[in-house]
């Protein structure tokens, strides 16, 4: 029986997948993507990248509480996921994550642009000719 001045509110969001807040700076030589998701256990993270992809999945567990009313519940838990369109490729063999007072950090440099070798086609048929004389 719940006491008098006091409303128990029974929500259906606590363990729903939740969206948390995410930012996505672009620098001169590399991606930085910031996650804001506190309370989340290191094991309980996935980094998925694919070719043009970055997925953060995870899951926060609800802390147990004794208390039997809650006046007010903003706090998701559950599961997440995170899904961002990479704008170039990233070199894959260079990413790094860490995750520090509550906030993911993941770094994607620039994958370099592929060179291509440039041929003078005047110089390469003065070779020539100069071998055949």
């Amino acid at each position: 029986m719940n006491k008098p001045g006091l409303t128990m509110y029974i929500t259906s969001h606590a363990y729903r997948s939740f969206n948390p807040p995410t930012d996505v700076i672009e620098l001169a030589d590399r991606l930085l993507v910031l996650v804001e998701i506190a309370g989340i256990r290191t094991d309980d993270l996935k980094i998925t990248l694919t070719h043009e992809q970055l997925v953060i999945t995870g899951f926060r567990d609800r802390p147990q509480h004794s208390a039997s009313a809650f006046h007010q519940v903003e706090i998701f838990f559950g599961e997440f996921r995170v899904d961002i369109h990479l704008p170039w490729p990233v070199d894959a063999e260079a990413v790094t994550a860490s995750y520090d007072d509550g906030f993911l950090k993941v770094e994607l440099p620039r994958r370099p642009a592929r060179q291509i070798p440039i041929v003078d086609l005047n110089d390469a048929e003065q070779q020539d000719q100069s071998q055949h004389d």
